[in-house]
């Protein structure tokens, strides 16, 4: 059997939603070396995906397993236990190669004797494959999961946990820098600064996937930031106003205008360090999975404003019925109550949706086996004083008694091309015009590892 010390290294990065036009000419305009100079030294494709559900984690277990939607049938955020399908890390380790996969979308693993896996921070269905990562899986789900609730916290004691693994795992200098100027920004800028804490978690988990990725020295890895897709989703109508007929006001436009452009400045930091944590015959491959576009299809309403229930269990309990046993909060106002028992799971899903307001249905749900994923159904500004009752009319309270303004979202939508770039063996490029489907990604990483115990020289790294 061949071992991972016979092939040159490869480092996936997953940086999740990245646009290929916005790369293009951002590094025509000289700001994203990093990208540029891997640009010049890859085959370069842009894919497309075919999936009827066009959602990240649709297309990353699309990527991960060769397979469409149709074959490995996630559909959903934690779905990654349910897959069946062979991940392209396990069958990498049937040739002796082990991974380390760092926060892959609705990832998992069959092989955790050759693969070390932290999952993705939306997942609730599978554990890290060493225990000891536990604790800073859970503290960076609850700060991903509940970033739009306001009332949820972490005691100290959860706080002095993650805290200990940090410097335990490698917290960096210069991380620790960037969060404390990260917190003076908050409160010297006149701008809302905010949003940048999202690159910060990207650069915390960089420094946990470095120390990790060099004690482990694995043949294959892959490292999740997913910073940009949140931050485009948020604020594409201020990076091009010109594409909305509603326009952001000259102070939204000084707080988010440069808001996505840096976050590609930040993803660009971390293909310089990608770089210089791979061996010289190492080679990096860049995905995105799909990507984004502007989405004008709000723009009769004033744009998408989303709702979420401020505290799930207290909407439960008065709602009645059965109770969920737990729950899973997801993407910006999204979550999953889990029952004991598909039955509980059916009467709760009924009663989810007969929550009326004048009329109109104010909860959507689906279900899957005795889970409910659901999510309030308003998408334009609620009065403080609007109704809510139950369909028999047994309740009524005040809309604002549960549910909180996330604000303005889905100023984009996802787009089906995405970007994939393999770096050569030799530094040479050739720049693909036809469509990648997405599946066939699955073979040209595995493409990587077709040939052992062979030197596979690329041009070492100018300092970054």
């Amino acid at each position: 059997m061949q071992t991972t010390k016979d092939f040159a290294p490869v480092i996936m990065l997953e940086l999740n939603e990245l646009c290929p036009p916005i790369l293009d000419r951002m590094m025509a305009d000289g700001r994203l070396p990093n990208f540029k100079q891997l640009y010049d030294t890859a085959d370069t494709f842009v894919t497309h995906t075919d999936d009827p559900t066009l959602e990240p984690w649709v297309q990353w277990p699309t990527l991960h397993t060769g397979q469409p939607e149709s074959v490995h049938g996630a559909k959903e955020l934690d779905e990654g236990h349910l897959i069946k399908t062979q991940r392209v890390w396990d069958r990498l380790a049937e040739d002796g190669v082990k991974s380390l996969i760092f926060s892959a979308m609705n990832g998992d693993t069959a092989r955790p004797d050759m693969v070390s896996l932290v999952p993705d921070p939306w997942s609730a269905g599978v554990s890290p494959t060493d225990p000891e990562f536990e604790i800073f899986h859970q503290f960076i789900s609850f700060h991903v999961a509940e970033h739009t609730n306001p009332n949820a916290k972490l005691d100290k004691e959860s706080y002095a946990k993650f805290m200990m693994f940090m410097l335990k795992k490698g917290l960096s200098v210069d991380t620790i820098q960037s969060a404390l100027e990260q917190l003076i920004s908050e409160k010297m800028d006149s701008r809302e600064r905010k949003w940048r804490r999202a690159m910060i978690l990207d650069r915390l988990m960089w420094d946990v996937f470095a120390k990790v990725y060099s004690k482990q020295k694995p043949g294959f890895a892959t490292y999740f930031a997913n910073s940009t897709a949140y931050l485009q989703h948020r604020y594409w109508r201020h990076m091009s106003p010109e594409s909305y007929v509603v326009k952001p006001s000259d102070e939204e436009m000084k707080a988010y205008g440069d808001a996505i452009e840096e976050s590609y400045v930040h993803m660009d930091r971390l293909i310089g360090k990608a770089r210089r944590l791979l061996p010289k015959n190492g080679r990096l491959i860049f995905a995105t999975a799909l990507s984004q576009q502007a989405n004008t299809a709000y723009e009769s309403i004033g744009g998408k404003f989303v709702y979420r229930p401020a505290d799930f269990r207290k909407l439960f309990d008065w709602i009645g019925g059965p109770r969920p046993t737990s729950f899973e909060p997801v993407m910006t106002h999204q979550a999953w109550a889990t029952y004991e028992s598909d039955e509980a799971a059916i009467e709760g899903m009924k009663l989810i949706l007969s929550i009326q307001s004048n009329g109109k249905q104010v909860m959507a749900a689906r279900r899957t086996n005795n889970r409910v994923m659901f999510w309030c159904d308003f998408i334009s500004k609620v009065s403080a004083d609007t109704p809510i009752t139950l369909s028999d009319f047994s309740k009524t309270a005040d809309f604002v008694e549960f549910f909180n303004l996330i604000g303005q979202v889905n100023n984009s939508k996802h787009c089906r091309d995405g970007a994939f770039w393999v770096q050569t063996s030799d530094g040479s490029s050739s720049h693909r015009e036809e469509k990648l489907p997405l599946e066939q990604t699955f073979s040209k990483i595995l493409e990587c590892f077709s040939v052992s115990g062979t030197k596979q020289e690329t041009l070492e790294a100018e300092p970054v």
